[in-house]
């Protein structure tokens, strides 16, 4: 019996060991593939507006929810493939929503939103969703190139879309309104077998509201793989450690990534190619990273890491740039009310985002003691402080080589190497960290028992927090890759305002988008909005993403009079 429980206990370290990219490749193969599909507020824009979307995640058996993937990746891009800007986004239950800034120098002409998962990115990306877009910019002459090649079909409706679905109703009690008359939507809803899986609401321009998709043609695809696994628990980094004289990877190597001004050091173990992926905190806007590998003897280190964004060649047809009069007209209004939008309107409304700001404790928590120089004699080296104080860390050599020795009996201490940190950034070359200048640092942390960081132990840590938070001018390591990363978005003016006070111009191109309608019990709900100030017919654009990965669509057209 003994000797049974001793090979579970040895099969169980040996799988807690493995490198985390080996077990997770395991874990995912077979995995249903994933497809998305998605609408927008509106397909007609004026540069340095923001495209409103929603998307709802599938697997390749047609069912909404039990998706693998929590973050979306939403591209504005040219028929060519060229990415103008990129967000990402996240996801909850399947489903997601965001708003994509037109940058403002944008030439007009045909563009593309293009959506997609980490995990998409295995098949190639016949299963992207793409919305094509007309975007105007009327400070410009230039106008995009049509593009007649393609590896996509001629653009149709998307898949199952039908108008005045029996399951999704829309109903109003008259169909002209005056300026910032309150107009009221009665919304109904299948609650069985036929309720959507989620319901956007739109009511924009009529010239502006046409939606066209480009479903591809599944054909045999050569770029099969599975390098990408899906962000089950938010954004991730991947790449691979190669020993750059022979280049080949190098397998079981510790990778340190650091996101500067977070006081967080994520540590992974390279699987048998070499490769990585870190699991990222969920935090917004661009950060500076730094990823750098631990060294070992012989092995000249490079990091590689995989472009967060999908850049696959890829080739869109679009047709000449022209504009019929309505849409001139309705462009005119569009770029006049989005210059208003420019003087007047602010964001206003609270912002609700999941998303937290760097961390202000440090990872491991409280340090087992703090060394705050200030408080000392001034010693001439770092070396000094620790040995000759009464600290419960000491310099000592080993094999030729300088390391922390720490007072402690526990015999981990001894297994592992500790964990060097300056201003939260893994140094291993504990030289040049000695070789600091001692006023230059505010103070030194140690944790004195062993730490367990994803899945790689250390014999403790010693942690230097310089006074300018400027590495006290040591040079880091010259494998390591300085790199701007972007993390999440978050939308926070997502449910653009029904209702205007008097006093407030109405600058609003899309009167109203909301992404989410919320369906009552009874699956009635009653949605109200204030008629727009500029006159003309408005489309009112009501989507359910049904539950077999299609589009269900009601269309009710209104009149906002002189």
């Amino acid at each position: 019996m003994k000797e049974r429980c001793l090979a579970y206990v040895v099969v169980f370290f040996l799988l807690a060991q493995a490198p985390a990219g080996l077990r997770a490749q395991g874990l995912y193969a077979g995995a249903a593939a994933e497809k998305i599909q998605a609408c927008t507020d509106r397909t007609l824009y004026i540069s340095g507006e923001k495209i409103f979307f929603k998307a709802v995640v599938y697997n390749e058996d047609n069912r909404a929810g039990g998706i693998l993937s929590r973050v979306i990746y939403c591209e504005l891009i040219t028929p060519d493939g060229k990415k103008v800007t990129g967000m990402k986004y996240l996801l909850e239950n399947g489903s997601g929503h965001g708003c994509l800034p037109i940058p403002q120098e944008t030439i007009s002409g045909y563009y593309f939103l293009k959506l997609y998962t980490r995990f998409m990115r295995n098949n190639g990306t016949d299963d992207y969703r793409y919305i094509m877009l007309k975007i105007i910019n009327p400070l410009k002459t230039e106008v995009l190139p049509a593009s007649g090649t393609s590896d996509t079909t001629q653009a149709v409706p998307g898949p199952e879309v039908f108008a005045d679905s029996p399951g999704l109703r829309l109903s109003l009690v008259k169909n002209t309104f005056s300026p910032r008359e309150l107009i009221t939507l009665d919304i109904h809803a299948d609650t069985g077998n036929l309720a959507p899986a989620g319901i956007s609401l739109s009511v924009v321009p009529e010239s502006a509201s046409g939606q066209m998709y480009f479903p591809v043609r599944h054909r045999a695809e050569d770029h099969n793989t599975d390098r990408y696994l899906p962000e089950t628990r938010g954004l991730s980094l991947s790449g691979q450690f190669i020993d750059k004289k022979s280049g080949k990877p190098v397998a079981a190597a510790n990778i340190n990534l650091s996101i500067l001004g977070n006081k967080d050091i994520l540590v992974v173990r390279t699987d048998s190619a070499g490769r990585f992926v870190f699991a990222l905190p969920p935090l917004p806007g661009n950060r500076d990273i730094f990823l750098s590998a631990m060294a070992q003897p012989g092995i000249v280190p490079e990091i590689l890491v995989d472009n967060d964004y999908c850049s696959r060649p890829l080739h869109l047809a679009a047709p000449r740039f022209t504009m019929s009069g309505e849409e001139l007209k309705t462009a005119f209004r569009l770029a006049l009310n989005a210059r208003i939008a420019t003087v007047f309107m602010t964001d206003t409304l609270p912002d609700a985002s999941p998303l937290r700001e760097t961390t202000e404790n440090a990872f491991y928590g409280q340090p087992t003691e703090v060394l705050p120089m200030d408080k000392f004699i001034d010693m001439p080296t770092l070396e000094e402080y620790f040995n000759e104080l009464p600290f419960i860390a000491k310099v000592k050599k080993v094999g030729g080589r300088k390391t922390f020795w720490f007072i402690n009996p526990q015999p981990e201490m001894t297994m592992y190497a500790p964990l060097v940190l300056v201003d939260w950034v893994a140094v291993d070359d504990l030289e040049k960290v000695l070789a600091m200048p001692p006023a230059e640092i505010e103070h030194i942390e140690v944790v004195n028992s062993p730490y367990i960081k994803g899945n790689v132990t250390f014999g403790g840590i010693v942690s230097f927090i310089s006074k300018k938070n400027d590495f006290a001018g040591i040079d880091l390591p010259a494998s390591g890759k300085f790199i701007n990363f972007g993390f999440l978005d978050d939308c926070s003016d997502h449910n653009l305002p029904g209702i205007l006070p008097r006093n407030v111009p109405d600058p609003r191109n899309t009167v109203y988008w909301n992404p989410s309608i919320p369906a009552g019990t009874d699956g009635n709900t009653i949605i109200s909005f204030t008629a727009p100030d500029t006159p003309g017919k408005y489309t009112i654009l009501l989507t359910g993403f049904s539950r077999t990965g299609g589009l269900v669509r009601t269309t009710k057209t209104i009149v906002i009079s002189q």
